[in-house]
């Protein structure tokens, strides 16, 4: 199947085509999560656009590069689970739905055969650059996961985030708060480009995520439509997205140069694959080899050697250990029996906890550093408190006593609309994405009096419930309904409390 767009060998012209045409514009992310947003005005953003990875400042000490994240995203029914089941358990689907069971987390999910929880995968490579396969298909996670990274030199983690509307707050939460290196765009070659994949491309954009496109059950759909998908496509990541297409063929050779150009945020591979015949999924495998972690150049992570901050995605309570805090650290080196600071709770209080274990995929391990995935087995130094799962809620984290951590129910944020129907005034309420923070928050001062879609300006944002944990300089991506906002926190107000 061909269809109009890049392929490797105009892949050279078109890049330069594609650079010329962009120097003088910045990416218009707000003209692709909705219809409505096609004929708002193109101002840059405040938010620094990082388009070039020489602009970008590597730390002195590097980060974990074992790892590469890879949110897997895309509408409902589009195969996300499948793709990730077939991928890392090394088997073809059957067309029911048998590779999916193999990572769903709930009963109700293997039901339903929709996602809604956030799941996590694993695909290892050796030193040889061939994937280490699990023993048994049916293995747990348990059995699978240490056996596959004691064996890998490389490794690829996949989030498998949600497709339905409905759990869109999921969805957005694990690319703002689990710190995907990349995003992969699921698409139906039968179902086409739906008003969700824009909203999901348009988040991971506006996130500067770097993407890459899957086309999948290409088996199922006629050529005439498989045509139509990948044409509405390539024009929506021209035109809406700044991003070269390139259409990756079976026989390409140039997957080495796709996986070095997608970090340059201007090339965007595009896979057509069948987990049911397995057409095209080497190639897939051998892209998602190549790919490097962007620990050190995203910007999001600090140095292994500055004081610890470790984001809690999950919480859990394992009998006979008690409870299990999950989640990425994002600065500093952790150590068994180390004192970090739990919090802020529900009174903006931090405590103080004791690291008694530390697992890394599901495997026992001394010391976590900047840019990993772990668990920790915390406890609390006082003696007559003990913790429990209601304890915790979203935005709480792991810091260290050296910072001397404080919350606040009050910021300030330069700000960009991507998309609002109306106008944004005073006392608008919406729901705030920083890090793991998810919490309703309301505009108690704006330095205009009313912003629209494509307006830029500077936005007092007052949490409603809880106190978080802040600093200068995290991304801010606010949401209601299918108004969408982006900034970066320009001050943090400690003394504010709520008003009564």
């Amino acid at each position: 199947m061909e269809a109009k767009g890049t392929t490797s060998e105009t892949l050279p012209e078109d890049l330069a085509k594609l650079k010329l045409g962009s120097d003088d514009k910045s990416r218009k992310s707000s003209g692709v999560g909705s219809e409505e947003t096609k004929d708002a005005p193109e101002e840059e953003s405040e938010v620094k656009e990082v388009s070039h990875l020489e602009e970008i400042k590597t730390p002195e000490s590097a980060c974990d590069e074992k790892d590469v994240r890879v949110a897997v995203i895309g509408n409902v029914d589009s195969g996300k689970s499948t793709l990730v089941g077939v991928l890392t358990r090394n088997v073809i689907d059957d067309g029911r739905g048998s590779a999916r069971s193999l990572v769903f987390n709930f009963a109700h999910e293997q039901a339903n055969g929709r996602t809604s929880s956030i799941g996590q995968e694993i695909m290892g490579f050796d030193d040889a650059g061939d994937q280490v396969i699990p023993e048994r298909v049916t293995s747990n996670r348990n059995q699978t996961w240490s056996k596959v990274s004691g064996a890998s030199s490389r490794m690829v983690t996949f989030i498998d985030l949600c497709g339905h509307e409905k759990y869109l707050k999921t969805t957005i939460f694990g690319l703002v708060g689990l710190l995907p290196d990349y995003a992969m765009i699921l698409i139906g070659a039968n179902m086409g480009v739906t008003r969700m994949t824009k909203e999901h491309l348009g988040i991971a954009l506006s996130l500067k995520v770097p993407i890459f496109i899957v086309i999948t059950k290409v088996d199922l759909a006629p050529e005439n439509v498989y045509k139509k998908t990948l044409d509405t496509l390539t024009t929506i990541l021209k035109k809406s997205a700044q991003r070269l297409p390139v259409t990756v063929r079976e026989e390409d050779t140039d997957i080495e140069t796709f996986a070095e150009g997608i970090m340059s945020d201007r090339l965007c591979p595009i896979f057509s694959v069948s987990n049911v015949t397995g057409m095209g999924l080497p190639g897939l495998k051998k892209f998602l080899k190549l790919l490097k972690s962007r620990s050190n150049i995203s910007g999001l992570y600090k140095s292994p050697s500055d004081p610890v901050e470790f984001l809690i995605d999950g919480v859990y309570m394992v009998q006979g250990v008690g409870i299990v805090a999950a989640g990425t650290v994002q600065a500093g080196t952790v150590r068994n029996n180390q004192t970090l600071m739990l919090g802020p709770d529900k009174n903006g209080h931090f405590k103080n906890v004791s690291i008694r274990s530390i697992h890394y995929k599901r495997s026992p391990v001394e010391v976590a550093i900047a840019g990993q995935s772990v668990c920790f087995n915390i406890k609390l130094l006082a003696k007559k408190e003990h913790l429990k799962r209601t304890h915790f809620r979203k935005g709480m984290i792991l810091v260290d006593k050296a910072v001397d951590p404080k919350a606040a129910w009050e910021f300030s944020c330069e700000v960009v609309i991507l998309h609002h129907a109306t106008t944004i005034k005073e006392n608008y309420q919406a729901v705030i994405h920083c890090g793991v923070i998810r919490q309703a928050a309301k505009v108690v001062e704006m330095s205009k009096e009313t912003l629209r879609t494509g307006d830029k300006g500077l936005v007092r944002f007052r949490f409603m419930y809880y106190p978080e944990y802040l600093h200068e300089g995290m991304t801010v991506l606010f949401r209601e309904g299918r108004t969408k906002g982006l900034g970066a926190i320009s001050t943090i107000y400690h003394e504010t409390k709520p008003s009564k």
